[in-house]
């Protein structure tokens, strides 16, 4: 019988926080297996807080007693998250842009633990055997092994790399070194944000508790001392804005508001087909059409932007997961409907290659998209 107690080590740990977005590595060691058996394989159960299995990995392992191996778990942890409902934010968003108040939403991690297994060949009678492999904690043996907490985003490759290996919890991430006093936006402070009359801003908080999102309406943005409320510095004007939600790498929703361009494109597709009616003297073929589509499509623009705004509109705002579009809803006889709400949207750049800046002109750079309408009619 092999030996089925391990050593879990890593990225794991009851009080740690990881990004699901990013790799997650563990090893697990102390490895056991008969040496004439054909084939050493080991699988590793990600579980959720419900104890269901929303992962597994295996390998099979080499070399010499004690064995060891390393797999990388964010896949499993990113499962955790795939249905997140941002809904509640975006109710939140809503409301200080209506009521011009403060309002926040806080989102807590999720934990997760693990189950190993290993499986050899016994040589006796050559049947496969599956051995529980478990930790000892305090004394006790545990077979389901609690192993952290992860939340929803992840860093840049860039980040990633600037950072040792200890320091890649998500806690640690922008605690004490960050400028925005633990903004997990990267909007630039050096310069404002040119935005609309009605427009709402964000600030977004990341620690080993969740990620928090607190929205500021127009009047909280603009009475308020930006150092205060944690928002953006903000500055209005006239031209026509439109305020958007979106998801930014950390997981979290925050705010911006884009230049409607004088361009809007409806997309309508119709298929015919032939329906054939019951044979008859008179002729039985009629052909019918369906027109799907009805999609609105707008061009906008960021406006004219310093490099290191022209920069975050590219890397954040383009390149987010979601998007939501204020839109007006139309009114209806009798008194309902009116006012305005967030619709889901889709953004899609208008060059495959977005220009920063160019030395060989004096212009200020902007970034140009489209963005559609995520429902039809």
């Amino acid at each position: 019988m092999a030996n089925n107690k391990v050593i879990i080590s890593g990225m794991i740990g009851e009080d740690n926080t990881y990004f699901a977005d990013n790799p997650v590595i563990i090893t697990v060691s102390n490895l056991d297996f008969p040496a004439a058996s054909a084939i050493k394989v080991v699988r590793v159960q990600v579980l959720d807080s419900s104890e269901a299995v929303v992962g597994e990995f295996s390998g099979d392992v080499a070399g010499a007693s004690p064995y060891s191996i390393t797999f990388d778990i964010s896949s499993a942890l990113r499962s955790l998250w795939a249905e997140e409902d941002f809904s509640n934010e975006v109710d939140a968003a809503q409301s200080a842009r209506a009521e011009g108040g403060q309002h926040e939403y806080q989102r807590g991690t999720k934990p997760y633990s693990l189950k190993v297994q290993t499986e050899y060949i016994d040589q006796t009678d050559g049947t496969i055997v599956t051995t529980q492999c478990h930790i000892e904690k305090d004394g006790q043996i545990l077979y389901v092994i609690p192993a952290g907490k992860c939340i929803i985003g992840g860093r840049t490759e860039w980040e990633r790399s600037q950072v040792t290996s200890d320091q890649n919890r998500a806690a640690d991430s922008l605690q004490g070194d960050n400028p925005r006093n633990g903004d997990a936006s990267t909007k630039p402070t050096s310069t404002p944000e040119l935005v609309g009359s009605q427009s709402i801003t964000s600030w977004v908080d990341l620690n080993g508790q969740g990620t928090k999102s607190v929205f500021f309406g127009a009047e909280v943005s603009t009475a308020q001392d930006s150092s205060e409320c944690h928002a953006p510095i903000v500055m209005r004007d006239d031209v026509p804005y439109v305020d958007f939600l979106f998801v930014n790498r950390r997981g979290a929703v925050e705010t911006c508001s884009a230049k409607t361009l004088e361009a809007l494109d409806i997309a309508v597709e119709t298929k015919q087909s032939t329906r054939i009616g019951i044979p008859s003297y008179k002729p039985t073929r009629t052909v019918t059409a369906r027109a799907t589509g009805g999609r609105r499509s707008w061009s906008m623009s960021s406006g004219y932007q310093t490099r290191e705004w022209a920069e975050w509109w590219t890397l954040e705002f383009l390149m987010a997961r979601r998007h939501w579009m204020r839109y007006p809803l139309p009114s209806i006889e009798g008194g309902a409907g009116g006012g305005s709400a967030f619709v889901p949207v889709t953004v899609v750049p208008a060059k495959k290659t977005t220009g920063i800046y160019d030395r060989t002109k004096q212009e200020m750079p902007s970034v140009e998209f489209t963005v559609t309408l995520a429902l039809e009619g």
